[in-house]
């Protein structure tokens, strides 16, 4: 891997995770015209997906250090027999947990089943990046008027679902779970840090079991610098993707990501077919 690569690779991971056009799918097409791939590289992405944590860590730091107190509060609260999550912040600590058990769910069941090749098929990727286009266009007719305060609790499954989905390469975690909050009723802001908080133990979980499988095989870091320089350029250009989110999603602007993934998609079948090359 090149400095060039690896700042390129940080670049994509950055914007691709936050803005809904799938890092996934994109990562698998800049591997399909660039010849990556292998453990080497699962490693890298492993470690750029830890710098995406870090950007939204900065951005929803209070309402992270809030769901953290709450946390160990409804604990103590349990083990005196008084579990009450009638609170704002309670209901929220509740959704993020409803709304990551089928994520877990559905890593444990590609590991079980060993689908993890279908995961890096160009045409998959194609595909789902219409889908993710489809989504796109339709939120931005949507309405949505809960919050944490009277979200029904059937909401955050539903996004949790949408987000088991879209492990599939091409169909983005962020747009489908934005997607599924606003279609299960959300305002559009909440639905957008519901999705960006819900990241947090998906994409730990993910990075900890890709990180481990890599680790077994003996893969170790070649070059220090040219992780540090893609890591560095993910968190800044995470920061910068979720602005960029919170700001087209209060002005109805989620087309222009629906446009965006057709043209993905028609270049990503190019490549698929060999009719674009490096």
């Amino acid at each position: 891997m090149t400095l060039f690569q690896a700042l390129v690779s940080g670049v994509i991971q950055g914007l691709t995770e936050f803005l809904p056009v799938s890092s996934s799918g994109h990562l698998v097409i800049f591997s399909a015209l660039t010849g990556g791939g292998g453990e080497s590289d699962l490693l890298f992405t492993v470690f750029l997906h830890l710098a995406t944590l870090l950007a939204v860590a900065i951005m929803f730091w209070r309402d992270i250090w809030a769901l953290v107190r709450e946390f160990f509060l409804a604990l103590g609260d349990f083990f005196k027999g008084k579990p009450d999550f009638k609170s704002p912040q309670r209901r929220f600590l509740l959704m993020v947990i409803i709304g990551t058990i089928p994520a877990v769910l559905a890593g444990a069941l590609v590991k079980l089943l060993k689908l993890d090749s279908y995961l890096e098929n160009i045409f998959v990727v194609a595909v789902m990046l219409l889908v993710t286009a489809a989504f796109m266009f339709i939120i931005d007719r949507l309405k949505g008027s809960q919050d944490e305060k009277d979200a029904p609790y059937r909401v955050p499954l539903l996004v949790g679902c949408m987000q088991a989905v879209a492990i599939l390469p091409g169909l983005s975690r962020s747009g489908s779970t934005i997607f599924g909050g606003v279609l299960g009723g959300l305002k559009k802001e909440f639905a957008v840090k519901f999705a960006f908080i819900l990241s947090i133990p998906a994409i730990l979980g993910a990075a900890l079991l890709e990180g481990l499988s890599a680790v077994k095989a003996g893969v170790a870091i070649a070059n220090p610098l040219h992780w540090l320089l893609g890591f560095a350029a993910a968190a800044v250009c995470g920061v910068l993707a979720i602005n960029v989110i919170k700001l087209l999603i209060k002005n109805n602007k989620f087309w222009v990501f629906g446009a965006y993934c057709v043209v993905a998609s028609v270049f990503a079948f190019l490549v698929g077919f060999g009719v674009v090359r490096v």
